[in-house]
């Protein structure tokens, strides 16, 4: 077989072996010495063969570096930590323990590697397999180089020999089989990829009928030959953007791409298979442009699993995390604002190689930023600075495309020759399983391996229930050879292709990928304009792992256009909300945002009052007041409502407004102002054997928001007489231990101060209990005439109360101390008159105070608007709603052009009651009109 190799003498063979186990020589590279040498034997071989007389088109002698430390690096990879652990063991059981060098040369000799090759017969296997395998493909490679030479040499400019080829730059399929760099002597890099059924001309014909000068949607793919079983494609370079004004066009074209390939529903396009350019975002793998259907969320029930298969979101184009997420990293191809390490996945690393101490180390898997990111001067783009930008781009993209839809469906209907492949499960799980597989427990006999692989999950994306034994069948025997099992589908065929069509699955998809071509094509532009640019937005919002960090996209700056939805005009919310909706009639629901400790998650909308429960309360007001329809709030909760709570085990399991009761009070609230019925509110169990004892309660297990201060608010305030009655923990016991761990009355030892979670926050909870008989001896109330009396002469501040920019919030500041205070105040019989003296230095703070761009209940604006209209109402104050009406005027002067952000501090477009929109919108209704309240868990009584 000829290949015009140049020469590759034995001494060059054995110098390029000595050189490349050298720099193995930390984790005893001597021991694959056999391996490779039989790799260079067939370099040899094949530089016997090449034509006499004719320019080689190969530099064997320099090619054999680059394949040889491939070689060596897999061979590596599956062999240290069977070696670390022999070491260890020969350490432990041998007098004297032979150190690091001496055991490298016992196994780099061929008695100590055959004993160890024969105590794990498997690792001898893959060894063995490996190496061949990965010459079988440098030898089918360089055959294609020397019949594509003059092809290549013309389209892409190669000239001179290859001088290194690269195999392994991506993972290992159909025998071996990866993505190879390919580099010519001139300096051209081209990859080489082993495929027979590329859709890279389906998309080229569809992005330059639309796109005929090429400037809409930027590079979009490299160039790329398509051969009958390989194509070659000029490489991505990454190249970083020339300034910031150039990153608007970036994000621009982002979202115009995103539109494109989320029209065909294309899939797996993370962060290796997108590459960031000057120009724009080029995409370089396109093996998933079409997915096809997925039975498993087609039935009733599944709406939003489906909607988020059929969205933008399943291109993994933008970040996306769930509750119930295995990879809590982001892999998306825009890339987080931070790149975290995940807390559920490890892999393994290798410290203190070459010395006694060396062994294999679990460490978090993480996805470090790379050229999918978009930069500027080495520092990395932040894309919440131009979500707008993004969403234009997906905007306009659609519209075009859609002007050309007939022509886009008629391209798909005439093309052939193409095949997809289809990814029935996340290729990491696959990693995970290989990586367990070279443990060497399991490395002894092939059938310890075979019996790991056997535990996959029998759960299928795109394939029908009735094929998953033969299909796991196929995964196992690929897995076996350390391949990642590959399943491809012809462009008018419904069988699945195994691994290279080594078996056939017939009829195992629903749909042929032209069918589901065409059809996901239709359902693109059958979707609301206006849900994939909200998941846009969502995806964005759930992108960094702290969103109670302050992002700069929500400042005033250039660049940062932020204004998704408009502050003054609560209609918009409502409308967003009716487009986002699923389900029909009978299980409407949507997707939103919501908070989870330090970050947030996508799920569906929920009653928890502090999120979806507060944002189907404001919807009700809206319709009340006949500004909204299109939302049947009744059924919305109905769906979002568990009826089988798990059971609370903990205070924060019964608080009213984060925790499970709150989804049984959002119910509650919605029956005073919609048709929400109070039957619908799920019960709420206790845990009563890990529940707390009244006794042993700590002033943590009694916080306001959190804990048993709010769920004392709620037995004084709400009637619910199906509602929680855990024994032990009624009203009279938490109010004597609320007394009990305050600590003195009449002094402060400088603690949290505020309201949700500080002492004021008792003093709320306490006072309800004093309003509602759960003070029989009267001690209680002495503590709070005791407490008042202290506050009143003293002013004490915390740390918060002392900062300007959250001194006047709800949760922290003066509004939550003011309205504490007055419940305190009207618990011992104070008139409105007296009160309103007492309170007014902190409603000085509330309606003078400095403004955040913060506009949430919870931090900001919301809560302090909110506030003072309570107070009004409360105290019959009527120039507090006056001074309302001032700090919303002083605030939107400031702010409606952008520069705000929600509670969170991450995002400008989160829907939830306590620290989003709905809690803002909400509180200017109560601005407007005096009969909104606030909901009995934040005052409302």
């Amino acid at each position: 077989m000829a290949y015009g190799a140049g020469p590759f003498t034995p001494g060059d063979a054995e110098r390029t072996v000595d050189v490349r186990i050298a720099d193995k020589s930390g984790v005893f590279g001597g021991f694959y010495r056999p391996f490779v040498d039989e790799c260079a034997q067939r370099l040899q071989h094949w530089s016997e063969q090449g034509e006499e007389g004719r320019a080689p088109a190969v530099d064997l002698s320099r090619v054999a570096h680059s394949v040889l430390g491939s070689v060596l690096d897999a061979l590596s990879w599956i062999g240290v930590r069977t070696l670390i652990t022999a070491f260890h063991a020969a350490r432990a059981d041998e007098d004297p323990r032979p150190g690091y060098a001496e055991f490298h040369q016992r196994v780099g000799s061929e008695e100590g590697r055959r004993s160890l090759t024969e105590s794990f017969p498997e690792l001898n296997r893959l060894l063995r397999l490996v190496a061949r395998q990965r010459m079988d493909q440098v030898e089918t490679l360089l055959q294609a180089v020397w019949e594509d030479r003059d092809l290549l040499s013309e389209r892409f400019g190669t000239a001179g020999p290859v001088v290194s080829v690269q195999p392994g730059a991506g993972d290992s399929h159909r025998g071996g089989q990866t993505v190879c760099c390919v580099t010519w002597e001139n300096g051209v890099t081209l990859v080489y990829k082993p495929q027979t059924g590329s859709t890279h001309g389906l998309l080229e014909a569809v992005r330059s009928a639309v796109d005929p000068a090429g400037d809409f949607f930027g590079p979009l793919c490299p160039d790329t030959v398509e051969r009958p079983r390989h194509l070659w494609q000029e490489t991505a370079r990454y190249s970083e953007l020339p300034d910031r004004d150039r990153a608007p066009l970036y994000f621009r074209r982002f979202g115009r791409c995103a539109a494109l390939l989320g029209m065909f529903g294309a899939g797996d396009l993370h962060h290796e298979n997108i590459i960031a350019t000057a120009e724009g975002p080029m995409v370089i793998d396109l093996e998933t442009l079409i997915s096809l259907p997925n039975p498993a969320v087609l039935g009733e029930g599944w709406e939003l699993a489906a909607d988020i298969e059929e969205s933008i979101l399943s291109t993994l184009l933008f970040p996306a995390r769930y509750p119930s997420e295995v990879i809590d990293v982001d892999v998306s191809a825009l890339g987080s604002v931070r790149t975290d390490h995940s807390r559920r996945l490890d892999t393994f690393l290798v410290v203190d190689t070459g010395t006694d101490d060396i062994r294999f180390d679990s460490v978090p898997v993480g996805a470090l930023p790379g050229d999918n990111l978009a930069r500027v001067g080495g520092e990395q783009l932040d894309p919440r600075e131009w979500p707008e930008e993004l969403v234009a781009g997906f905007t306009e993209a659609r519209e075009r495309l859609r002007e050309a839809r007939d022509l886009i469906l008629e391209t798909v209907r005439k093309s052939d020759g193409w095949a997809i492949r289809q990814l029935i499960r996340p290729s990491f799980i696959y990693s995970r399983f290989l990586e367990a597989s070279t443990h060497p427990a399991y490395l002894g006999d092939r059938s310890d391996r075979f019996a790991l692989f056997d535990k996959l999950p029998r759960h299928y994306r795109g394939l029908k229930r009735s094929v998953a034994e033969e299909v796991c069948a196929e995964e196992a025997a690929a897995l076996l050879d350390l391949d990642i099992p590959f399943f491809e589908v012809e462009c008018d065929s419904r069988t699945l292709q195994c691994n290279g069509g080594r078996e056939e699955v017939p009829n195992a998809v629903v749909a042929s990928p032209r069918e589901a071509g065409l059809d996901r094509i239709e359902g693109f532009f059958r979707r609301p304009a206006e849900r994939d640019p909200a998941y846009i937005r969502y995806a964005l919002d759930t992108s960094v792992d702290d969103v109670w960090e302050s992002s700069a996209a929500h400042r005033s700056g250039p660049g940062a256009r932020v204004r998704p939805y408009a502050l003054t005009d609560p209609r918009e919310l409502a409308e967003t909300a009716q487009h986002l909706c699923l389900g029909g009639p009978q299980r409407p629901t949507w997707l939103m945002p919501r908070v989870a400790g330090e970050g947030m998650r996508l799920d569906a909308v929920n009653a928890v009052l502090y999120e979806g429960g507060g944002l189907l309360l404001h919807l009700a007001r809206l319709q009340a007041q006949g500004l909204a329809d299109g939302v049947d709030i009744a059924a919305v909760l109905a769906t979002a409502a568990p009826k089988d709570l798990p059971s609370a085990a903990a205070p924060i399991g019964l608080s009213p407004f984060t925790g499970n009761l709150s989804n049984r009070v959002t119910a509650l609230e919605l029956a005073g102002v919609s048709a929400a019925d109070p039957a619908d509110a799920p019960a709420v169990h206790v845990d009563t054997d890990r529940m707390p004892a009244a006794a042993d309660l700590s002033a943590a297990d009694l916080d306001y928001l959190n804990g048993f201060g709010g769920y004392l608010v709620y037995l004084a305030e709400y009637e619910d007489p199906e509602g929680p009655r855990p024994v032990g923990l009624e009203a009279e016991a938490l109010v004597r231990r609320l007394v009990e761990v305050d600590g003195t009355p009449g002094e402060h030892d400088g603690e949290e101060l505020g309201l949700a979670h500080g002492r004021f926050g008792r003093m709320a909870a306490l006072s309800a209990g004093v309003d509602a008989g759960a003070d029989p001896g009267g001690r209680a109330r002495d503590h709070l005439e005791a407490f008042a009396d202290a506050y009143l002469r003293h002013r004490w501040r915390d740390d918060v109360l002392a900062s300007p920019a959250d001194a006047a919030g709800w949760c922290k500041g003066y509004a939550g101390v003011a309205f504490a205070a007055t419940k305190v105040l009207g618990a011992l019989g104070r008139t409105p008159g007296d009160i309103r003296e007492a309170v007014a230095p902190e409603v000085e703070h509330i309606a003078e105070g400095p403004l955040s761009g913060d506009i949430s209940l919870c931090h900001g604006a919301a809560g302090r608007t909110a506030m003072l209209c309570w107070l009004a109402e409360r105290l019959d104050w009527p120039q507090l709603r006056e001074r309302a009406r001032d700090l919303d005027t002083r605030f939107l002067e400031r702010h409606a052009e952008g520069g705000w952000s929600c509670g969170v501090g991450s995002t400008a477009s989160l829907l939830s009651f306590h620290l989003g929109l709905s809690g803002w919108h909400y509180s200017r209704l109560m601005l407007q009109d005096p009969a909104v309240r606030l909901p009995l868990c934040l005052g409302g009584r």
